[in-house]
């Protein structure tokens, strides 16, 4: 089978297509032929190795899983003897390591089944950045309705499902990102929008429930000035020196502050999984596809990602 790997740490550039031999299943394993992988920016890190204390883990001079990519949509071309809830022929969506490639397998709680109304591409859209979305507002926000929520870097992935969720419980929703998002924002329900190339929301002396920062250089100490007294701020980007500054910064801030400081890391499990498609399912929310690249150019869709201007979710085609 084709499959992008890399031998080293580093920037697109080492990521390669290669012949790989397909793997078999074994126990609960299931075998995907992959139709559909989208980006996320956990594939730019992973490549990259950062920050660089990940590398205890994952391999201190090049990565011990050298397959890239985790959002999968496709169908299940062979089973363990162990697999009792999926068939040959199902077409389903996950998660696996390695779903740039033709073919990927991972156990099967890791899959659930693609509604038939959704296109692969939208289903491997999902995974990851819906996930995500949900934890944060759910488990760590507790947003419940009438809450104001603000969600900076709303136009990306995570953020497009995020302005989705948050109004589906009720809250209103205010969306931060740049003029050319501003309609794209609007369109997926929220209700204020705020261009950051001309209003620093952080400034404005409107105060927020809560505070989901996916985008953006602001210190925790600014975002403070932003939430409500018992507010909460989740932080769920940056990378390398800049999320250890912003870890630091929020528990020394979290002891002497009556707000919550959160750094957020989302957790893929099949209940997340279950629940993002039940969402998907009623109509809750709807993926927003920027663009699509064929395997051989997961290289440029990954480098695109990186830049930072996706409108939602850039996909794989396989």
């Amino acid at each position: 089978m084709k499959a992008i790997v890399q031998d080293r740490y580093g920037s697109a550039d080492v990521l390669e297509l290669r012949e790989l031999d397909t793997p078999v299943p074994m126990n609960d394993h299931v075998l995907i032929r992959v139709r559909a992988a989208a980006v996320n920016a956990l594939d730019w890190h992973l490549m990259r190795g950062t920050p660089q204390f990940m590398r205890l883990s994952m391999g201190f001079r090049g990565p011990k899983l050298k397959a890239r990519g985790v959002d999968v949509a496709g169908v299940v071309e062979a089973i363990g003897p162990d697999v009792q809830g999926l068939q040959v022929g199902d077409e389903v969506f996950g998660w696996c390591q390695g779903a740039f490639a033709e073919f990927a397998c991972a156990r099967e709680n890791h899959f659930v089944a693609k509604p038939a109304d959704v296109t692969f591409e939208q289903a491997a859209s999902i995974p990851l950045a819906a996930t995500t979305a949900l934890q944060g507002l759910r488990d760590i926000g507790q947003v419940t309705a009438g809450q104001s929520v603000l969600i900076n870097g709303a136009s990306g992935g995570v953020g497009t499902f995020a302005i989705q969720i948050a109004k589906s419980m009720g809250a209103e929703v205010t969306a931060v990102c740049s003029t050319r998002n501003l309609d794209l924002v609007r369109s997926l329900g929220a209700d204020r929008v705020i261009d950051y190339t001309k209003e620093d929301f952080t400034r404005s002396g409107k105060r927020y429930d809560v505070i989901f920062q996916l985008a953006g250089t602001d210190s925790p100490g600014a975002c403070r000035r932003a939430l409500t007294p018992t507010g909460t701020l989740i932080l769920s980007s940056g990378a390398g020196t800049v999320i250890l500054d912003r870890l630091l910064k929020a528990v020394v801030l979290s002891k002497f502050v009556s707000q919550r400081l959160v750094v957020f890391e989302a957790e893929l499990t099949h209940d997340a999984l279950v629940a993002v498609t039940a969402l998907l399912v009623a109509g809750t929310i709807r993926p927003v596809i920027d663009r699509s690249y064929p395997l051989s150019e997961a290289p440029a869709a990954v480098r695109y990602v990186n830049e930072g201007h996706t409108q939602g979710k850039t996909v794989i085609a396989v």
